[in-house]
């Protein structure tokens, strides 16, 4: 080791000391520790709106219905148009 808490730069992507990284099967994101409440807020407000869609297709009602009358859909092109670039 030569350095530790120091800036990054892979490939054209700047990770800084304090950033989380998070990964799964398709692939990392660098989540900047300045948009971290954000995103984590956004992450878990995304989560529920898929519980909520999951348990009304188990009780029998579709999915198309329930996309387009409780809103869910509006939610997400909602949080896509004010998604943020750092």
């Amino acid at each position: 080791m030569i350095d530790y808490r120091v800036p990054l730069d892979l490939e054209g992507v700047r990770i800084e000391p304090g950033d989380i990284l998070f990964g799964d099967v398709d692939g990392v994101c660098v989540i900047p520790k300045a948009a971290e409440e954000e995103v984590f807020h956004n992450a878990l407000e995304k989560a529920r709106g898929e519980q909520e869609v999951r348990k009304a297709i188990e009780a029998g009602m579709s999915a198309r219905w329930h996309l387009k009358n409780m809103g869910f859909c509006d939610h997400v092109r909602h949080t896509h148009q004010k998604r943020r670039h750092y």
